[in-house]
């Protein structure tokens, strides 16, 4: 399974064409687009971003950031192959992804949720991380992912569940500095960088994990 990565778009247009040209170019089986699809946008917004992105004719899942509207956190759009994971579990070829939307922490913007918000949609989850991918807006708190130069921004919840679960895969974005490939046990973790700023990442799926951090022109 290859994999297009993408997070932070802010509700920049050409990323996101960008995007679907890339899907188009490398041959993705699925794009992950890991919040901040829109930046303090609505439903109606993130529903056109993720039209544009879906004229590849890849299916998208997806979680909402934090500067998106809390409506997104449920929110399922129609007429478009893209499918909101938050709190949800879908299985594709074997492999299960399942979804966190929103940020730790207070930084003023729509979307925040408190650690203990986070771990009880975590405990949605249960069995083994062997087969599974990790979606989440926010990375797992004190590694590369999540530093912004100055201080580890991550969920400490969701860094427990990952060294718990051990989930094969993490896709994570919301720290714009944190363009990093990091590792937690087993569990490989990518934050792709913004793609407002052109960035991207190809993830192929096979016997091991192999991850490029890339760009989208």
């Amino acid at each position: 399974m290859r994999i297009l990565q993408i997070s932070d778009l802010h509700g920049n247009f050409a990323a996101a064409e960008r995007a679907s040209g890339k899907a188009g170019e490398i041959g993705v089986d699925l794009i992950l687009v890991v919040g901040d699809i829109t930046h303090f946008g609505d439903a109606g917004i993130a529903g056109k971003i993720l039209g544009k992105i879906s004229e590849s004719g890849v299916p998208i899942l997806f979680v909402s950031g934090n500067c998106d509207s809390p409506s997104l956190l449920r929110w399922q759009p129609k007429g478009i192959d893209a499918e909101n994971i938050h709190g949800r579990i879908v299985e594709i070829d074997g492999v299960r992804f399942f979804g966190v939307g929103g940020s730790v922490g207070r930084f003023g913007t729509p979307t925040e949720l408190t650690e203990e918000e986070i771990e009880r949609i975590l405990k949605l989850f249960s069995g083994s991380g062997e087969d599974l991918v990790l979606v989440t807006h926010t990375p797992p708190h004190g590694l590369e992912v999540d530093f912004t130069g100055s201080k580890h921004i991550g969920s400490k919840a969701i860094r427990r569940f990952v060294e718990d679960v051990q989930p094969f895969l993490v896709s994570c974005g919301h720290v714009h500095e944190g363009r990093a490939v990091s590792r937690l046990g087993r569990s490989v973790i990518v934050n792709a960088g913004p793609a407002r700023n052109g960035y991207c990442a190809v993830i192929d799926i096979g016997d091991e994990v192999r991850v490029t951090l890339s760009t989208l022109y």
